[in-house]
């Protein structure tokens, strides 16, 4: 059940991640839209929500997407490529592969339309104060953008009472080839015949 969960996690994260890239416009912190929109960084953060902390790192590169969770003691890669979403389970030895949607092996899913600039501010983020700029889509959710000096602090997803922090600490465009390799001798369980892969 913990893993059944920890998969949902990782595959709700590699969305949220598509959502930043598609709702990047333009602001002081159109830099760091710049680096998502390119299809091509490696970012490191810790994602808060509801009393949950989860701690990912994700990769992006060539249209392939890597993605290292660690949630409530244990950890599971997911490596988007080839139109298959490969769920890695290192401490088992296992991959479990699934058909991946247009959502997730591209992003392709996530609309732009009535998204814009919606106001700035200050705000407690990351355990300090921060300025931010906001965001806002057609049905009223919020994304805001915070802002260290020169550094992109962190993403905060408002979406009726729900509320999602990503504390960032590390975002580049350095991404190693390797992070896409699919781990040999391990045991597959693979599912890919099965649904709507594109």
């Amino acid at each position: 059940m913990k893993k059944r969960i920890m998969v949902l996690g990782i595959l709700a994260l590699v969305l949220f991640g598509s959502s930043i890239r598609a709702y990047a416009q333009t602001g002081r912190a159109d830099a760091f839209f710049r680096i998502f929109s390119s299809g091509t960084y490696h970012m490191k953060a810790m994602v808060t929500e509801s009393g949950l902390t989860i701690d990912m790192e994700i990769n992006m590169k060539n249209g392939m997407t890597a993605t290292i969770v660690t949630m409530q003691g244990e950890t599971i890669r997911t490596i988007l490529r080839d139109n298959k979403a490969h769920m890695i389970m290192d401490s088992e030895e296992m991959v479990m592969i699934m058909p991946a949607g247009a959502e997730t092996a591209g992003g392709g899913g996530v609309s732009t339309d009535g998204m814009r600039p919606s106001g700035s501010g200050t705000a407690q983020f990351g355990g300090r104060s921060l300025p931010y700029e906001e965001y806002r889509d057609a049905k009223g959710d919020r994304t805001q953008y915070f802002l260290d000096g020169t550094r992109l602090a962190g993403i905060r997803s408002i979406s009726g009472s729900v509320t999602v922090d990503m504390v960032i600490s590390e975002l580049n465009q350095n991404v190693p080839n390797n992070v896409f390799d699919i781990p040999q001798g391990y045991f597959v369980q693979d599912f890919s015949a099965f649904g709507g892969g594109n």
